[in-house]
């Protein structure tokens, strides 16, 4: 039984409004969010290198970030009103029901962007509302979908163990993501005193779902042959939770120092976050060394065809240049500078790719195209 993507190109000449509402597929947001991560990325760089162009460049991803996540809920918001069959569809389909977590993600990532860009270069007023908005967004029904996703997987008759592939690892990074965002704000929000409370519940269910899918996945390798190459970009989604996981760590330990509320010993807290992160650091530079080798006999033996889930390559590269820089600062590790730099080019490089093949594919009217997973 062989899993393969094929693309079911409308016949028609003409694609009306509501057929791209219907055939909206929850992957378009992964472009969002990618956007928002290399943005938070540029300005890492342009806080070390202070360079014009840089700021332009953020400037427009910026712009584009907030554009393309408030047309997505629009769209979204639409097809759930107007084709909520198609919705439910998804979200019991074994792989399309893991990009879901793509939405919440992109409003936990608006929380980190905006404490740690927009309001210290005063291009949010309204800081500490806007963020709660976001964050409340991504707390409620980011909490509802880790749920009721796995209900609904697990009573459907559609799911095998041949469909564990990298996107399955979208919750645990949606988890870690909101558990960093909700510390970023603790930090700046007088009354954000329960938000301690909340981050170390969902980081322990983010570390435990996060082993959970990974023994699911290694299983799933070990047994079975490699995914259809259409699928191959979601092996780079399995660094995403390594580094996000690192960023929801060393804010934590931020926020306790700052604030602890458990009265813990917060020098054991530090060096126990310490060691954590560099065992991560570690496992997530051997899997990126890994996962250059697995795309190289991709593209080697059978190449890579583009799909909207070329955006999964962008967000995880930009993770690992954004969880690299709070090891060079809260470990005092400045050598890995040069590194950032090296990871914020691949990041950039790899966003402008997928961009403009974005671009190509609306105009030939293929990113309409449902994907239909075939057995």
């Amino acid at each position: 039984m062989k899993l393969i993507l094929n693309l079911n190109i409308m016949k028609e000449e003409k694609i009306w409004f509501w057929d791209i509402v219907k055939t909206m597929e929850p992957r378009w947001v992964m472009s969002s969010m990618a956007t928002w991560a290399v943005w938070i990325l540029t300005m890492i760089i342009w806080g070390k290198f202070d360079l014009i162009y840089l700021k332009y460049f953020a400037g427009l991803l910026s712009f584009l970030a907030i554009i393309l996540f408030i047309l997505f809920m629009i769209m979204f918001t639409l097809r759930i009103v107007k084709f909520p069959k198609a919705v439910v569809n998804d979200m019991s389909h074994p792989i399309a029901a893991n990009f879901f977590a793509w939405i919440f993600i992109s409003a936990a990532v608006i929380v980190s962007a905006i404490w740690n860009v927009l309001e210290p270069l005063g291009w949010c007023a309204n800081a500490v509302m806007v963020s709660k908005i976001f964050y409340i967004i991504a707390l409620v029904l980011g909490t509802i979908i880790p749920v009721l996703v796995p209900f609904m997987l697990t009573i459907s008759e559609k799911v095998d163990s041949k469909h564990a592939i990298g996107i399955w690892f979208l919750p645990p990074v949606w988890i870690f993501v909101l558990v960093f965002a909700g510390n970023f704000m603790a930090m700046h929000w007088i009354w954000a005193n329960i938000i301690p409370y909340i981050s170390l519940f969902y980081m322990w269910m983010a570390f435990m779902l996060y082993f959970l899918v990974s023994s699911m996945i290694y299983s799933r390798l070990k047994f079975h042959s490699l995914p259809a190459p259409e699928v191959a970009p979601s092996f780079v989604i399995w660094l995403a939770p390594i580094w996000v996981s690192i960023v929801a760590l060393n804010t934590f330990d931020s926020v306790l120092q700052k604030n602890n509320v458990f009265n813990w010993d917060l020098g054991f807290v530090h060096s126990f976050v310490q060691i954590i992160s560099w065992m991560l650091a570690w496992y997530g530079a051997w899997w990126f060394v890994l996962t250059i080798l697995i795309l190289s006999y991709y593209l080697i033996k059978k190449s890579i065809p583009y799909t909207l889930g070329w955006w999964a390559l962008v967000f995880p590269v930009a993770a690992f240049g954004i969880g690299l820089k709070f090891l060079a600062i809260d470990l005092s590790c400045t050598w890995l500078c040069p590194l950032i730099v090296f990871i914020w080019w691949l990041a950039t490089t790899l966003w402008i790719v997928v961009f403009f093949k974005t671009i190509k594919w609306i105009i030939t009217k293929k990113a309409f195209a449902r994907p239909k997973v075939v057995k």
